[in-house]
């Protein structure tokens, strides 16, 4: 009978290393964009996140960024190939976040 906890147990193992590392990602995630954000500006003053909100199925993130003493302005990331978009008049932003 020991021979059936075996393989559920390193079932169970697998599925929450799998789930666990995507959570883990997932929350590092406004800090990876708020850091590409900031290379693409060329600035080293803080970049918060203050909206975002989940478009193409997950492949996608819209929202607004804020840097030091300037007005919120919108920007697109594409997981796909971790690229950050800040040109309102972009393709991808206006095709993704624009309603």
């Amino acid at each position: 009978m020991h021979n059936v906890y075996v393989p559920v147990v390193a079932i169970v193992v697998a599925f929450a290393a799998i789930f666990g590392f995507q959570a883990f990602s997932e929350s590092h995630l406004d800090d990876d964009i708020a850091d590409k954000i900031a290379a693409s500006l060329g600035t080293d003053t803080g970049v918060g996140i203050e909206t975002m909100e989940s478009v193409q199925k997950g492949y996608g993130f819209c929202g607004t960024y804020v840097t030091d003493g300037a007005a919120p302005a919108p920007f697109y990331f594409s997981k796909v190939d971790e690229r950050v978009v800040l040109d309102t008049d972009a393709r991808e932003l206006q095709n993704h976040c624009m309603d």
